[in-house]
C-alpha cells in the first residue's frame, strides 16, 4: 500500500481513462502513480545511455574500417 507523501496516510488506488491514480482520503487530493513515473524516468536515461554508447561503437568501427 502506498502512503500519501502529505500526510503518510494510505491512499487509495484508482483507474480512470485507462491510467491508475491514487486518491488521499484525508487530503482529498488525488496523487500521481509515482512509481510509475520513477520507472519510465528511468527507462528513459537508460536508454538515452544506450544510444550514446551504441553511437560510440559504431563510431569506432568505422574509424576501424577506415584505417
Amino acid at each position: 500500500m502506498n502512503n500519501c507523501p502529505c500526510c503518510a496516510e494510505p491512499m487509495l488506488r484508482h483507474i480512470r481513462h485507462n491510467e491508475i491514480y491514487w486518491y488521499c482520503s484525508s487530503c482529498h487530493q488525488e496523487m500521481p502513480n509515482f512509481t510509475a513515473l520513477i520507472l519510465s524516468n528511468k527507462i528513459r536515461k537508460e536508454t538515452a545511455v544506450m544510444k550514446q554508447k551504441n553511437a560510440q561503437i559504431n563510431k569506432l568501427e568505422l574509424s576501424y574500417q577506415f584505417s
